[in-house]
């Protein structure tokens, strides 16, 4: 049960340390009424979903595409694999005895019920407290934390890692991935950055997630299986239970919206607080990003994107909406929208409305405590003014968005149709994000946390926008010389406007394909069928050949060079996404037939 008196109380105390300034604020004025309103909301929100349970149902207990998520897997676990790899020179220092902390010093300031429960003469004092132990910030390095065993621990989380990007056995590969993660984490806390919370957040719901139903050897031994048995036709990959994801997406959008939300000093209102981090010697690349940040500064440009900035992070939870208003508006043009009865929608309206309400007050009160009239642009306005405009702001920007929302969609469609596939699209905000992490990673070092955020964009994507990306990938842009650009030109529409710009990426024809050969026995029809699993990018096509000896391989590449053996499954390397990690090694004189020969097997080719 949550105890919302003490997450007051934790909230209150966290806002009055951010940036360790100032004295705690003393909120027990009014503490119980702002336990009893959080407790209030918590109801109201159990009782809007008891009202309207199909809505419940629409957002967590429905099926997805499971391809998004299997590649989030891929990328995230690369990124998991590579923070991990960055502070493997670090490792003695960090997590063993022989480095910070001795192992009853870390036990003892991070070890939880273990400080108290386990003594390393006597083990410990009951039975049940390692079953204790578990739910209590746990890891065994607290135990014994010898170079020998915690580089063990290190070197199982590099390869459960790796079985998790791969997919073999993904799901086992996911826990232990997260457990031996949190283990070297939770033995010492004192090299904490952003990104690592939310590599563990993430390998924490990805326990929960089915990513291993895509681009996994686990779907690949399953796939090969029903190929080379009975199978007439290649089956989609199984959907996915979608609340995980869907908790990826709000915990994506919780932590920019808090960030957003904290970045509320004077440095954020006026504009330096870009040039102040650009300027600081551990944050910058290179000592001339002082130079260009400044030039930036003075022209204004670095004040924009300051601003540009948090008001991006605040209001990130936009993009949820988005989604969700889409969603809705397809389920209602299509027919499939059931509103449930009117009684039942009355009382869910009026539980938004109390939330509403109730959080209203509870700003009203953060306003009244955190407000500081000395730090502020308007020193003018005091505790009490600030209050009652937070509460007033907090009540009117929800009724008039709703409101604004059902005269558009009535009387606007152009400008509705606007809203939902522009201000409110995954592109404008995610792109939005793309463009200011790159950034930040060009200039500033921030570790791993820009790849870590970034990986988890891919959770927002839908089965056709990966299929579109796997499309791109297997064409070029079409040449202004080659038959037929002028009408494909027309067709996309890229002939004027800002469309011209993407006319690279509107326009364009496949790649020459590979022509895999093979003899039109029903056993050799099989066993080039298993390379469709793995033709992504659509480079492959299929001729039956009864020259070719059943059940062989032979691929002739774009330049009508024939291969067979392992040179036909190094040249396989450049043509299918799942082998493009081997292709720079196919390449090596000497290398690539062993490469080839490995891709074969990895092919189930003969």
């Amino acid at each position: 049960m949550i105890d919302a008196r003490g997450l007051a109380e934790a909230a209150a105390g966290w806002l009055a340390g951010v940036g360790g300034k100032g004295p705690p604020v003393d909120v027990t004025p009014h503490l119980p009424q702002a336990t009893a309103a959080l407790t209030t909301i918590l109801a109201l929100v159990v009782l809007f979903f008891a009202l309207r349970p199909e809505l419940w149902r629409r957002l967590f207990l429905t099926r997805v595409d499971p391809r998004p998520a299997a590649l989030m897997r891929i990328a995230f676990g690369m990124v998991v694999l590579w923070s991990f790899l960055d502070l493997l020179p670090t490792a003695r220092l960090l997590f063993t005895d022989e480095g910070f902390w001795l192992g009853d010093t870390a036990r003892n300031n991070y070890g939880g019920l273990l400080r108290r429960a386990y003594d390393p003469e006597h083990g410990f004092e009951r039975w049940y407290d390692p079953l204790r132990a578990l739910l209590h910030g746990f890891t065994p390095l607290h135990l014994r934390a010898d170079p020998p065993f915690a580089y063990t621990l290190y070197g199982l989380t590099f390869a459960s890692l790796i079985a998790m990007i791969v997919g073999w056995h993904a799901r086992a590969a996911t826990i232990l991935a997260w457990f031996l993660a949190n283990s070297l984490y939770l033995y010492s806390p004192i090299f904490y950055t952003g990104g690592d919370t939310v590599v563990r957040n993430f390998l924490f719901l990805g326990m929960f997630t089915g990513w291993g139903q895509a681009y996994s050897l686990d779907a690949w031994r399953r796939r090969r299986r029903e190929l080379l048995a009975d199978a007439r036709a290649i089956a989609p990959p199984p959907s996915i239970a979608a609340w995980p994801l869907r908790l990826m997406m709000l915990q994506l959008a919780i932590i920019y919206c808090a960030t957003g939300a904290l970045k509320a000093g004077l440095t954020w209102l006026d504009g330096t607080a870009l040039y102040y981090a650009l300027c600081l010697d551990h944050f910058y690349r290179h000592p001339i990003v002082v130079n260009i940040a400044t030039g930036l500064q003075a022209i204004g440009v670095l004040p924009l994107m300051t601003w540009a900035t948090k008001l991006w992070e605040t209001l990130f939870p936009l993009a949820l909406i988005g989604v969700a208003l889409r969603a809705f508006e397809r389920e209602r043009a299509a027919g499939r929208w059931r509103a449930g009865p009117g009684w039942a929608r009355l009382l869910s309206y009026g539980c938004v409305a109390g939330a509403i309400l109730l959080a209203s007050y509870v700003g009203g009160l953060g306003a009244l405590y955190y407000y500081d009239p000395k730090l502020s642009p308007w020193p003018s306005v005091d505790r009490t003014e600030i209050a009652v405009a937070t509460q007033a702001l907090a009540l009117a920007l929800p009724a008039l968005a709703v409101g604004g929302y059902l005269v558009v969609r009535r009387r606007a469609p152009r400008v509705h149709r606007f809203l939902l596939e522009v201000l409110l699209s995954r592109r404008l905000w995610l792109g939005a994000g793309l463009v200011m992490h790159i950034g930040i990673d060009l200039l500033m070092n921030v570790g791993t946390f820009v790849q870590v955020m970034m990986a988890v964009y891919l959770v927002w994507l839908g089965g056709d926008e990966i299929d579109r990306f796997w499309r791109l990938l297997g064409t070029r842009p079409r040449r202004a010389d080659e038959p037929g650009f002028a009408d494909a030109v027309r067709a996309a529409g890229a002939e004027r406007g800002l469309a011209r710009l993407t006319r690279r990426l509107r326009v364009r024809v496949r790649r020459p394909p590979y022509v895999v050969h093979h003899h039109p026995g029903e056993a050799s029809i099989r066993r080039a069928a298993l390379l469709r699993v793995w033709d992504l990018c659509g480079r492959l096509e299929f001729v039956a050949d009864e020259a070719v000896a059943p059940e062989r391989l032979e691929v002739w590449t774009p330049q009508g060079v024939r291969r067979s053996g392992a040179a036909a499954g190094a040249a396989l390397c450049r043509a299918l996404p799942g082998l493009w990690p081997l292709a720079p090694l196919a390449a090596i004189p000497g290398v690539g037939r062993g490469v080839g020969g490995l891709a074969r097997r990895v092919l189930a080719q003969r």
